[in-house]
């Protein structure tokens, strides 16, 4: 979890056991060859889907929203807050599981795939012909982006002669000197095929509203912001290394943050509330969202803008467009950035909001404060609010193939999940390797046959119980949301650890501190008499993964970490 409050206390505790090795992979991951203009710092529960707003009309004003009508709801996660957690009652659950208690509700499951390019396919004769006849124009526009840049850079080096890094805020003069390259921006989004660019609305002195907040939907939108308004942004560390860019946005002074590290994102918190009280230093500026989408929804919103408790000026981006969508998702930049320059126009739209002022309370919990800045620019955009995240995006570039594209049916509202079930990206995703290696036919769901077949689970009461522990919707198939939720509900239950460690010494009857393959196979015909030598041997080659007969403590806690579904059939109550 990150360094700073979370506003929003999850319905179950953190678990103190660790997660085995066997579960933990690479969370720090460039999609596509992007590293996101980002602030990831807290999450916050943002799980409506309907765009609701107050009933009056002035965003200045905080009494504009209607309290009375979210009172409920403010106060719940006022009271989470402060460590309020919601009981569990055993009442309401009926089944196998039952003795974990109620899972949290996830909702109906999102219908939107927010990271989807909508043109990524050429399926026209007439984009052909236009690729094909423009080449030349592509060509030309990309060699004055390779010379504007050129002249960026080395601008940037002379302004940085006898310069401090460590100074901050840079001295005025040398910042006047830097609005040349912010000339030099202008003239790549030409070359870019942005003519002009419509807007409505104008940017707010910094002295009104210290930070900047806007939606993220293509690379073009910093580049954009550079020439308008020329702010610190909290960017990725690694934009700070890439040849020729790292040296053009050093005057800017930028807020790096690095993702995976929770000393970085303090700083960066620290960073942003200093120089957003000082007017030393130009706007923050900060896309919450964390990374691009394709403009159809507005996805978890980091709190790291809405910390400091300052006004904010909320901007949203739009980029009409018939033949190319040019949002940043899971499309290859390469791709993306021939198909923008082979465009004789591009169109964008700028619309800059009124400033929001956060009440006493908003100070106090920036969850609530992020919350009312999303649901103003979500009504402005007209787009549904969801809570998909960063995350949600990462896991659907590891998916093996899915069927026709449907990336939307493993779209799971990732921030939500977190919130929920402490449950990791790392861990998300060895969950979803293993939820398509069920998959056989690459579905997207799981039936009954193939979920206990790739278990080697005969059907039984028993077994249909564990299907139907999954299977919440009632569809009679188990969605990849489904999947991770009912596992990360076992996996990070309070009492995981300590249930694993009774089904040890339930099945150890010989009280050896180890168990036999023998014990194995009596433990599982307590619950399965119906099981076939074929399909023991396979729970037996999974427990026993070196092969030696015996089976410690260590191989059957990882086996229950990677099969919690599993877990249930170990248990004294399982067996009669």
């Amino acid at each position: 979890m990150p360094v700073e409050t979370d506003c929003h206390t999850p319905l179950l505790p953190k678990q103190d056991e660790s997660v085995p090795n066997a579960l933990l992979v690479d969370n720090h991951t460039t999609v596509n060859g992007k590293v996101d203009i980002v602030l990831d710092i807290a999450p916050e529960d943002d799980s409506e889907n309907e765009i609701e707003d107050s009933n009056g009309t002035q965003v200045e004003d905080s009494s504009s929203f209607d309290e009375d009508a979210e009172i409920d709801e403010d106060k719940r996660e006022i009271n989470a807050s402060v460590g309020s957690v919601t009981p569990i009652q055993t009442d309401e659950l009926r089944g196998l599981y039952s003795f974990l208690g109620v899972q949290p509700p996830l909702g109906p499951p999102p219908t939107i795939d927010p990271f989807r390019n909508h043109t990524e396919v050429m399926d026209s004769v007439y984009e052909w012909i236009k690729a094909i006849v423009c080449f030349p124009l592509v060509i030309v526009r990309l060699l004055l982006i390779i010379i504007i840049t050129g002249g960026g850079i080395l601008i940037a080096k002379l302004l940085l002669l006898g310069w401090d890094e460590k100074v901050v805020p840079m001295p005025k003069w040398r910042r006047k000197i830097v609005y040349i390259t912010r000339i030099l921006a202008r003239l790549v989004l030409f070359c870019c095929g942005y003519h002009w660019i419509r807007r409505v609305g104008k940017p707010v002195k910094r002295e009104v509203a210290p930070v900047v907040v806007s939606n993220h939907i293509s690379f073009i939108d910093p580049i954009f912001f550079f020439f308008e308004l020329f702010p610190s942004f909290v960017s990725s560390a690694a934009h700070s290394e890439l040849p020729g860019i790292g040296m053009i946005i050093k005057p800017m002074q930028v807020i790096n943050v690095e993702r995976s590290s929770a000393e970085s994102k303090k700083y960066a918190l620290k960073e942003i509330k200093n120089r957003a009280m000082s007017n030393e230093f130009p706007h923050v500026m900060v896309f919450p969202e964390g990374t691009t989408t394709n403009g159809k929804a507005l996805i978890f919103f980091q709190l790291g803008a809405f910390m400091p408790g300052l006004p904010v000026q909320p901007v949203v981006l739009r980029y009409p467009y018939v033949h190319f969508d040019n949002s940043w998702g899971r499309t290859s930049i390469l791709k993306l950035v021939w198909r923008m320059l082979s465009q004789l126009h591009n169109f964008m739209e700028v619309e800059y909001l009124p400033v929001i002022y956060p009440t006493s309370r908003e100070k106090d919990h920036p969850a609530l404060f992020a919350k009312k800045v999303k649901r103003v620019m979500a009504k402005a955009l007209n787009v549904p609010s969801t809570s998909h995240s960063y995350s949600d995006l990462i896991l659907s570039t590891k998916l093996k193939e899915p069927k026709n594209d449907d990336f939307a049916s493993y779209m799971v509202e990732m921030a939500k999940m977190e919130k929920l079930f402490h449950i990791t990206t790392r861990e998300s995703a060895v969950l979803l390797e293993k939820f398509q290696a069920l998959d056989t036919n690459c579905s997207g769901r799981l039936t009954e046959s193939q979920f206990l077949d790739a278990l080697d689970l005969p059907k039984t009461t028993i077994s249909q119980q564990i299907f139907g522990f999954f299977n919440k919707e009632d569809e009679g198939s188990i969605s990849f949301r489904e999947f991770l939720a009912g596992s990360a509900f076992i996996l990070k239950h309070p009492s995981f650890g300590m249930m694993c460690k009774v089904s040890f010494e339930f099945c150890d009857f010989r009280k050896q501190g180890f168990l036999s393959r023998v014990e194995i196979e009596r433990s599982l015909r307590l619950v399965f008499p119906e099981l076939t030598s074929t399909q023991v041997q396979k729970f037996e080659k999974k427990l026993d993964v070196d092969g030696d007969g015996i089976i410690n403590w260590d191989d059957f806690r990882d086996f229950l970490h990677k099969y919690p579904e599993l877990l249930a059939l170990f248990l004294p109550s399982s067996s009669g």
